[in-house]
């Protein structure tokens, strides 16, 4: 018997993950956590507040900055390779998390993941906000990373900063997303990808 909330949010995730929000009933995620829906009740009265909960840890927390990257490169070349560490250590979690062993879809664990994003920004109060905050996470990261590349005299002196972020970040956003419909991210490829854009900053 399931006796702590962070069990609880473990199992919701796989649930919610797997299921739109409107059929996630209460009773469907009490069954997933081995309790019954009055033991779901205890800890969580309110699907909603369940949601909320599952979104800020593995949603709204995981992705944060902070909590993902831990960035101490001197030059945009170790920057990107410390960002995909980062984005590598966090995917692992996360699978290791929805992966079940329960996939009669038979798809990515990774395309899950977006199922999950999906329902968030559908269903979390006041998401937009959250969310533009974790993208200008992002993005300060790499602005900063590319300016100091610049002034270091690491990258060309014609490079526009925010443009570069840019194609940084929607890369590994883009490629993530197609991936997710296949086998999932390869963050080797990643890699290569975020290497070759340095490349074209380079002299």
């Amino acid at each position: 018997m399931i006796t702590n909330r962070e069990e609880v949010l473990e199992n919701a995730l796989r649930v919610f993950a797997r299921m739109n929000y409107e059929k996630a009933s209460q009773t469907e995620i009490a069954k997933a956590c081995g309790l019954s829906k009055a033991g779901l009740i205890y800890y969580y009265p309110f699907k909603s507040d369940l949601f909320v909960a599952v979104a800020d840890k593995y949603v709204f927390g995981m992705q944060s900055a902070a909590n993902k990257f831990h960035i101490s490169a001197s030059s945009l070349r170790e920057f990107i390779e410390q960002y995909v560490s980062g984005v590598r250590q966090t995917m692992e979690r996360m699978l290791a998390l929805l992966d079940d062993g329960n996939n009669p879809a038979g798809c990515s664990i990774n395309f899950y993941y977006y199922h999950l994003l999906m329902q968030v920004r559908l269903y979390y109060p006041d998401v937009e906000k959250k969310i533009s905050a974790i993208f200008s996470q992002d993005y300060e990261l790499w602005t900063s990373a590319i300016a100091d590349a610049k002034e270091k005299g690491e990258i060309r002196q014609d490079v526009d900063v925010d443009e570069a972020a840019c194609m940084f970040r929607q890369m590994f956003m883009g490629l993530s997303f197609e991936q997710s419909f296949l086998g999932g991210l390869d963050t080797d490829v990643l890699a290569g990808r975020l290497r070759y854009i340095y490349s074209l900053l380079t002299y």
